[in-house]
């Protein structure tokens, strides 16, 4: 059994900048309006597997932390970057961005891309119902607009 929150119709977005130094495309300073979406496997506890004002609430904590802000993977390959002085400086290739670190979000991934996104809100959202013991499983999309966008599936439990 799941049960399932669509961003697309309950608001639970936001709006960031990112770049894919890989890509010749991408690697351009860009951003997108992302629309999260998520489903919940597990049994129902009483009448829920989860209550969804509290998936909803805990979706839209994890994505206000990115929106507006300039999404920087920490533990790419791909880009280096450094703060020093309320200033972060972002290197790969032949480019340089420099943006002040309150316009940042340092993503705890390799990539900025919708499949580490969706991997990131995934883990956050496993840790934040962690006490909900019927959960088996957790699914979240990140779409970068309509019918584009990509998944992470969780096991609740290792």
């Amino acid at each position: 059994m799941f049960l399932e929150v669509d961003g697309w119709k309950t608001d639970i977005r936001f709006s960031a900048a990112h770049f894919i130094p890989s890509h010749t495309k991408c690697s351009r300073l860009h951003g997108h309006d992302y629309f999260v979406r998520a489903r919940v496997y597990g049994e129902a506890e009483g009448e829920f597997i989860v209550d969804y004002l509290e998936l909803i609430q805990q979706l839209k904590i994890i994505t206000q932390r990115m929106d507006h802000r300039l999404l920087v993977p920490v533990k790419s390959t791909s880009s280096t970057y450094k703060i020093e002085n309320g200033i972060c400086t972002i290197s790969y290739g032949d480019k340089e961005i420099r943006i002040s670190k309150i316009d940042v979000f340092e993503i705890p991934t390799a990539s900025s891309a919708s499949e580490e996104i969706s991997r990131y809100v995934a883990e956050e959202l496993r840790k934040s119902l962690s006490g909900n013991k019927n959960i088996e499983m957790i699914q979240v999309c990140v779409d970068e607009g309509p019918g584009m966008g990509a998944c992470y599936e969780i096991k609740f439990r290792e």
